[in-house]
């Protein structure tokens, strides 16, 4: 049988996700957004701006049904070279498995648009990487922008790879270029591959008029309120825990 995209959806941890401060000046790159667990929850922060990368048609077209005025969803796959479109391996089993890396749980393959890595986090400030296998050619090890400041990665077993030796590489360059690791992976299990890392970096001043009222931070309609507000149109969508931090603009 051949699996769907998307089939029998799982909700990851944000154990790592959630050990990186958020800064409303924040912009952040949101690499195998799947579901959006991690770049909705930024976006309503709010941070200044989300971009969330899913190559998987199913994922993305869930990501698109989240309307937010500073979340962009982009239907792409990372990859580390130029070109234009890449084959995305649909696995057989959740769809949270998905990859650009053949391996055992694929079922069917088809080809997604890609986006370079270099150009995808030329100016973010945070970076979450979960791309099951890709992340390795990615050169994470020598693309640092100056504006990065917190890096979340979930490193993965890859077949006929030595893919451990290679994270073990990736996480001394990180060190190196001044980063300081918040939760480390400790290897021991599929849960505890990820880690996240943080250094020092100037935040600059923002002027988000999401935080000063001027509009909704549910839909971006313009808007006369006092700090984070959404219109009455979104306070009646958003459920009670949603609105909890946001003001109603009357």
């Amino acid at each position: 049988m051949v699996a769907k995209e998307g089939e029998k959806p799982f909700m990851p941890t944000m154990r790592e996700c959630n050990s990186i401060p958020l800064h409303y000046s924040d912009r952040v790159i949101d690499i195998g957004a799947y579901m959006g667990q991690y770049s909705i929850r930024c976006a309503r922060f709010p941070v200044e701006r989300v971009i969330a990368y899913e190559p998987t048609p199913l994922s993305y077209e869930i990501l698109t049904k989240t309307k937010l005025p500073n979340f962009t969803p982009i239907n792409a796959a990372i990859v580390g070279n130029n070109e234009k479109n890449t084959i995305l391996h649909i696995s057989s089993g959740i769809g949270v498995t998905n990859s650009t890396i053949l391996s055992y749980r694929t079922a069917r393959s088809i080809m997604v648009p890609a986006i370079n890595y270099i150009d995808a986090i030329k100016d973010a400030t945070i970076v979450k990487i979960d791309v099951e296998g890709g992340e390795y050619s990615f050169h994470i090890e020598d693309n640092f922008p100056d504006s990065l400041r917190g890096l979340i990665i979930d490193f993965h077993p890859v077949t006929n790879y030595n893919w451990l030796k290679k994270a073990k590489e990736i996480i001394i360059e990180i060190e190196k270029n001044g980063f300081q690791p918040v939760i480390s992976p400790d290897w021991s299990s599929g849960w505890t591959r990820a880690g996240s890392w943080i250094r020092d970096r100037d935040l600059p001043d923002t002027t988000n008029p999401m935080l000063e009222g001027k509009i909704c931070c549910g839909c971006g309609k313009i808007i006369d309120s006092c700090g984070k507000s959404l219109c009455i149109d979104c306070w009646n969508r958003w459920s009670i825990r949603h609105r909890r931090g946001y003001k109603l603009a009357r």
